[in-house]
């Protein structure tokens, strides 16, 4: 039976958190109503605490939101209109919700509708709560190979798979992911997944090197024990990487790629630089003949990514370092802002 209350999380405003009880939310004809399972912990949800994620400073987003765009759960009622999934379907949602009609809809660029919402991010609740509605067009199903903590990173292999897939890999690529963040480390085993030779990972971080290493990694950069402009000036120019994700957000390791990557390389930009302007050179970009690439979110892809979780060639496992209770959000972002070297990925349990 579905309860007429329910626990949520929400964010108030900056750095405020309350955790209260709640009405269940009603669905209509076209949407589901999920239990929520996990919810992953991210740098954005750290951003909407802070006060510093830029839909909130420039008025796109308001307070007060439930959080969560990274979850897993099971479907327990479907509107009228629902046809296509069921009650004790486990699904994931796609964080962007799109009007669906617009040019950029229409065109598959569901990510740019201007009209779009985000699931805990933008004029949407997330799964920061005990039960969440959703429409039933943006759910994937996921069959019981894959359990609901993996599921959760979906959602965020979904971004990876992406911006992997933009740089058209092939076996005879040098590949090289800068971060190894939840996204890197994806973004790792996404370039093998389609087919890279040699993939080299790029951090400041051993035990994430370590983890690389574990999900598929050829190679590991520390840069805490070799200068990376080093590195490169010791591999011949025939080595140098073809193929480049920079998964930081770094506006300093953005500038430096430019610097490491081989004629006609490709390059795909994964993370945002906060405001933070990054500066390059235009005569190598050009001389170079250098593919340049930006991708936002994970449209189109999920289905794919759904497959690659259930045939096993995504080791989701090895990303979930920390397990804490829905109430524990305050906790999780305490963790995050003190840089605690343990953490990969934080995950919620509801």
């Amino acid at each position: 039976m579905i309860p007429n209350k329910m626990n949520a999380i929400h964010i108030e405003g900056p750095r405020k958190l309350s955790f209260r009880t709640v009405d269940v939310p009603s669905y209509a004809d076209d949407e589901v109503l999920v239990r929520v399972r996990y919810v992953g912990v991210c740098a954005t949800d750290l951003e909407i605490f802070d006060g510093t994620m830029a839909y909130f400073t420039n008025g796109k987003a308001s307070y007060p939101i439930i959080p969560g765009h990274e979850w897993s759960g099971e479907i327990v009622a479907v509107g009228s209109k629902v046809n296509d999934l069921a009650v004790g379907d486990s699904v994931v949602g796609e964080t962007t919700i799109s009007c669906g009609k617009c040019r950029y809809c229409l065109q598959g660029h569901y990510n740019l509708c201007p009209d779009r919402v985000e699931n805990g991010v933008m004029r949407k609740n997330g799964a920061g709560a005990q039960f969440m509605v959703y429409p039933a067009h943006a759910l994937h199903r996921f069959n019981s190979s894959i359990s609901f903590e993996e599921a959760t990173l979906i959602e965020t292999a979904a971004v990876a798979y992406r911006g992997t897939k933009k740089l058209a890999i092939k076996p005879s690529d040098r590949v090289a992911i800068i971060g190894a963040g939840p996204v890197g480390l994806l973004c790792v085993q996404m370039a093998k997944a389609l087919g890279a030779g040699h993939v080299t990972l790029v951090d400041l971080r051993e035990n994430r090197l370590e983890t690389g290493r574990k999900v598929g990694a050829d190679a590991t950069i520390n840069l805490t024990e070799i200068n990376l402009d080093e590195f490169i000036n010791q591999i011949p120019e025939d080595d140098r990487f073809t193929a480049v994700i920079e998964a930081t957000g770094n506006e300093k390791a953005v500038e430096s790629v430019f610097s490491y990557v081989a004629p006609a390389a490709r390059i795909c930009l994964l993370g945002l630089c906060g405001g933070k302007l990054a500066r390059f050179d235009v005569d190598k970009l050009v001389t170079f003949d250098l593919e340049v690439h930006g991708s936002l979110s994970s449209p189109g892809v999920w289905e794919d990514v759904v497959g690659l979780f259930e045939s096993g060639k995504i080791k989701a496992e090895e990303l979930i370092t920390h397990r804490l209770k829905l109430q524990d959000l305050g906790k999780a972002f305490d963790l995050m802002e003190n840089k605690d070297p343990s953490i990969i990925k934080i995950l919620l349990e509801i």
